[in-house]
């Protein structure tokens, strides 16, 4: 299993697919899908792209814009998960929150991943066997930060749930309000401490983060301190809590 080339292709995949977002940003066709969620060309280009350049490989390809149905994956022991274009909304807005996410599962755990936003071209991606990369340099974990910012929460600022807001009175939190999977990037670059959703979102929407934040040496499962299943016959993810360091989790569960 060269887990090598299947992150370099993965990388690949994703940097031509950011650089077709940003081209086709400015001459967009916008409709929406059957569960009134809004899909534009550019999650379509994007879709495409990566598609073909992940096809070289043998695995099939369960995508946002391509349910991959379970009974084509619950006997795969491999398959690629991807979300073309992660923060449609924000990116029809003309904000920069927005982001291509790509994994590659292995029977039910992620076991390579990558997050690249195309309005900066930081990609933030590992596997089993490394750590993990910011570009082309390690990212290094900077306790101080983390410490710093244990109580700094990836929270809504204007639509705080109940749950949420008594989540963070509990633990005198402050809101960092950051759209799309980058908010994974602002935990795994210690940013922000904690990520805590009871709403469920899509399996592609978290798995990436999912991978790279324990990989990195943070937490993210669901709230009974277990990892999360990615090949369930749901493609709704379990609520989670998501955290900088691990040893946060006995302080917010």
């Amino acid at each position: 299993m060269n887990l090598d080339y299947y992150l370099n292709l993965a990388i690949e995949a994703a940097s031509l697919a950011s650089k077709a977002i940003m081209q086709t940003r400015d001459s967009l066709e916008i409709w929406k899908k059957e569960d009134k969620s809004l899909v534009s060309t550019a999650d379509i280009v994007s879709n495409e792209i990566i598609t073909q350049k992940l096809s070289q490989t043998n695995f099939k390809i369960f995508s946002e814009e391509k349910i991959l149905k379970y009974e084509e994956r619950k006997n795969l022991e491999y398959f690629w998960l991807i979300d073309p274009l992660d923060g449609t909304s924000g990116f029809l807005k003309k904000s920069d929150e927005f982001c291509v996410m790509i994994s590659l599962i292995k029977e039910q755990r992620p076991i390579l991943a990558l997050i690249q936003s195309p309005s900066t071209n930081n990609v933030f991606y590992a596997h089993l066997h490394t750590p993990v990369y910011k570009n082309n340099t390690i990212l290094k974990k900077d306790e101080n930060l983390i410490n710093q910012n244990k109580n700094t929460a990836l929270l809504s600022v204007n639509h705080l749930s109940k749950e949420d807001e008594n989540f963070a009175k509990k633990h005198n939190l402050k809101a960092l309000n950051i759209g799309s999977g980058l908010k994974f990037c602002a935990i795994l670059e210690g940013r922000a401490g904690v990520y805590k959703r009871n709403e469920s979102l899509s399996i592609w929407d978290i798995a990436a983060g999912d991978f790279l934040i324990n990989q990195i040496g943070g937490f993210m499962g669901d709230f009974n301190s277990k990892l999360l299943n990615y090949n369930q016959e749901s493609y709704k993810a379990l609520p989670f809590i998501a955290l900088s360091d691990k040893k946060f989790l006995k302080d917010f569960l």
